[in-house]
């Protein structure tokens, strides 16, 4: 296997996820209209230099700007060199992941410059979840080359349909600057959002994609070799549940909403790792798997 289309692999799936996180954080501590112009943060400054003691949300904002920045040069580098790749499917995915990650970057120039609807910003979320779930598929499909996914695997893939169902739909219920648009598990019915039945229906989505991540999480340490991914998913999903009972308490800080949003962002990718994880297998003795690299 050559170890630089391992590494580039490696960072695109990084940067993708790593790009989710960071947005969750801009949107839980409302860093968004910080940087009023782009790609630089202020018409007449590219950088964002707030004073001491200001706001550091001009930061939090720039900074996502340049992971998601970051995320479409080495995605698309990571494309380029998966052509030397005999298996065809860490090659597609690759490509599908840039497809994804060049469509959150143009969503995220719109919402800076004119702003857009909340179907459009279901569209831009969407594209970064599917991008960072292919890429997760690509990297292990390096190593593990075998399409065999079991009980184990169907019903990790079944959470992780339930969470993109999740994260989506609230973008469609989100009221005017509600927190309820940021990453993160359904607090109730809020009388701020709208439509309280898909609110309700949110409710349904939370409670079968926690049963379903316990499932895979029982199933996978049953299974063995995928302790890690089954391990963190479980820690992240009790982390979100706790932080849930937190903020219906009303402990509603910036930093506690920022840290379920971002919790809710690492669950997924968890997910997504454990679902690819699951799904694959090293070749047997004696087969023909197919080869990653070619010769170079």
């Amino acid at each position: 296997m050559n170890r630089v289309v391992r590494g580039w692999f490696t960072a695109a799936a990084a940067f993708a996820l790593a790009s989710v996180v960071m947005g969750a954080v801009v949107c839980a501590t409302e860093s968004g209209a910080s940087c009023p112009n782009w790609p630089g943060c202020y018409l007449d400054q590219f950088l964002p230099t707030p004073a001491a003691g200001l706001s550091t949300n001009p930061l939090i904002e720039f900074a996502h700007r340049v992971v998601a920045g970051l995320t479409g040069p080495v995605v698309l580098v990571t494309a380029i060199l998966g052509r030397r790749l005999s298996d065809p499917r860490p090659r597609r995915l690759a490509w599908i992941a840039l497809a994804g990650t060049l469509s959150a970057g143009l969503f995220g120039m719109l919402i800076v410059k004119v702003g857009i609807p909340w179907w459009l910003g279901v569209l831009d979320l969407g594209s970064a979840l599917v991008a960072t779930t292919a890429l997760v598929q690509a990297r292990v499909l390096l190593d593990r080359p075998v399409w065999a996914p079991d009980r184990v695997a169907r019903t990790a893939w079944a959470a992780l349909a339930t969470l993109v169902l999740l994260h989506l739909s609230a973008l469609g219920v989100a009221g005017t600057n509600s927190f309820t648009r940021c990453l993160g598990w359904p607090l109730g019915v809020l009388g701020a959002d709208r439509w309280p039945v898909v609110q309700g229906v949110r409710l349904a989505l939370a409670l079968a994609a926690a049963s379903l991540i316990v499932l895979a999480v029982v199933g996978a340490l049953r299974r063995g070799g995928l302790v890690v991914p089954a391990t963190v998913a479980a820690l992240l999903l009790a982390a979100e549940l706790l932080l849930a009972v937190v903020l219906l308490l009303g402990v509603g800080s910036v930093a506690v909403r920022a840290v379920y949003a971002v919790d809710a962002a690492g669950l997924f990718g968890a997910v997504a790792v454990l679902a690819a994880r699951a799904s694959v297998t090293a070749a047997p003795v004696g087969a023909s798997a197919p080869q990653q690299a070619v010769a170079g």
